[in-house]
């Protein structure tokens, strides 16, 4: 069974999870299958990874203890400050790598930034040297030493920052801090408090610390509707609201005159964009990002997600069927960025007075 390709056909969407009656854990056990299949493997497994492995091969380069990335902050607007240490990390993913085959990626990273830049008091922390977080190693190649060397540098650079709460905007990312660091390193938990940034945007906004502005002038009301990435749905606790949470702050742009709209699958029986890890990226995944995307045709003119991967994946789609291009995809920090204005609690006071 370990000799057969079929395990790497896997998409580990977790979406059989959800229909066992059983329970069993599919992807988990896809995962473990695929690290026991690479040990053993009688043919090159990594020819199927797409992209021809580059971003995998990245990513092993940056496992190794003696090599740190050095990463380009162009990106970063210059009216912005940033800091190498402080509280509040943005941990922005592997967003600049993707930036340099797909089309204005890095707007992603921009718009988490200036949120996030734009609420807290003190300068963000964003690495110059940043590891990457080992999701696809783990989950797609079954590479779990470089995923445990990954997890090591990363942890000792965020003490060594002073971290104590870790933000991204990349549903794979917060997965992995949130789930899959705590299992091998038991205090992770407890000194770091992660969190993607709908879950930021959203206590900030129950604190009372925003609001959101900005009126939308259509005059029958712009319809957007959302595609829940699967690492922010099916792979996450029973606990974790976080999909509850993006539904909250969609109702609440109605005043903006937006009109949010479920597609047929949502939630935890959202379809998968068809690519995870880069791998299988054929005419399979393709056919499910289609259908993805005519479920979003007929639910709003922009489609929302949380994952930058899933943006990639679905903009990709477009170029090749033009019944489907009119749909707007939009990262959730796109979308909300112009949409927020930080409340002054010193002139709130003072109007109370």
């Amino acid at each position: 069974m370990l000799e057969s390709e079929t395990f790497w056909d896997c998409l580990t969407c977790n979406q059989c999870l959800k229909d066992c009656p059983e329970n069993i854990n599919f992807a988990e056990l896809v995962r473990m299958a695929r690290y026991k299949m690479r040990q053993s493997a009688k043919k090159n497994v990594d020819e199927l990874i797409a992209h021809k492995g580059v971003y995998t091969t990245i990513t092993e380069i940056m496992s190794q203890p003696y090599i740190n990335p050095d990463r380009s902050l162009d990106w970063v607007p210059k009216g912005i400050k940033i800091a190498d240490k402080g509280n509040v990390l943005y941990y922005v993913g592997c967003i600049p790598y993707f930036n340099y085959e797909f089309d204005k990626i890095d707007s992603i990273a921009l718009s988490t930034l200036q949120i996030l830049s734009e609420i807290e008091e003190e300068p963000i922390v964003v690495f110059k040297e940043e590891t990457c977080c080992g999701h696809d190693v783990y989950w797609g190649q079954g590479k779990l030493e470089v995923f445990i060397n990954l997890a090591k540098k990363n942890i000792k650079m965020f003490e060594n920052a002073g971290i104590s709460t870790i933000v991204t905007a990349c549903a794979e990312c917060y997965r992995t801090f949130k789930v899959d660091y705590p299992k091998l390193f038991d205090d992770f938990s407890r000194k770091f408090d992660v969190k993607h940034i709908i879950e930021y945007i959203y206590n900030m906004w129950k604190e009372g610390k925003i609001e959101f502005v900005g009126k939308n002038e259509s005059e029958e009301g712009k319809s957007f509707t959302y595609h829940d990435p699967c690492r922010l749905s099916r792979f996450l606790p029973e606990d974790n609201t976080i999909t509850d949470k993006s539904r909250e702050i969609f109702k609440a742009f109605k005043d903006l005159g937006y009109k949010f709209t479920e597609m047929e699958h949502n939630k935890s029986n959202s379809l998968c964009c068809g690519v995870n890890s880069w791998m299988n990226c054929n005419e399979k995944s393709k056919a499910l990002r289609y259908k993805r995307m005519l479920e979003a045709k007929s639910a709003g003119e922009i489609m929302l997600t949380a994952c930058p991967k899933c943006k990639i994946h679905l903009s990709c789609l477009q170029e090749d069927y033009a019944d489907i291009s009119s749909v707007e995809i939009s990262d959730f920090s796109e979308f909300v960025v112009n949409h927020i204005k930080v409340i002054d609690a010193k002139k709130e006071s003072e109007v109370e007075k």
